[in-house]
């Protein structure tokens, strides 16, 4: 299992907040999806924690989903991922 890894912010390239890789029974990993879906569903967020480390994950309302799977040399690849950016309340235009 691989932990948390949190890392600096630097202008213009990608920031890995968290990463983590685990094997686990298809049925916790179900459970863990349905987790966060719950969370999203219910909350419009989720958190993550490993050890003293903790990142609250709030996407905007719109996501975009992308869906993958891949599959090389017998070996299968699932991805799910969320989307989004964070919306700049100053810019919206707002009509009184």
């Amino acid at each position: 299992m691989e932990g948390l890894l949190m890392s600096e912010h630097r202008k213009g390239q990608t920031n890995i907040i968290v990463s983590h890789k685990e094997r686990m029974p298809r049925e916790k990993a179900a459970a863990m999806l349905e987790t966060i879906a719950l969370k999203l569903k219910e909350e419009g967020s989720f958190s993550l924690h490993q050890g003293e480390q903790s990142h609250k994950v709030e996407p905007t309302e719109n996501v975009k989903v992308e869906i993958e799977l891949k599959e090389r040399n017998g070996k299968y690849e699932f991805e799910f991922e969320l989307m989004w950016k964070e919306e700049d309340e100053s810019q919206k235009l707002i009509i009184d």
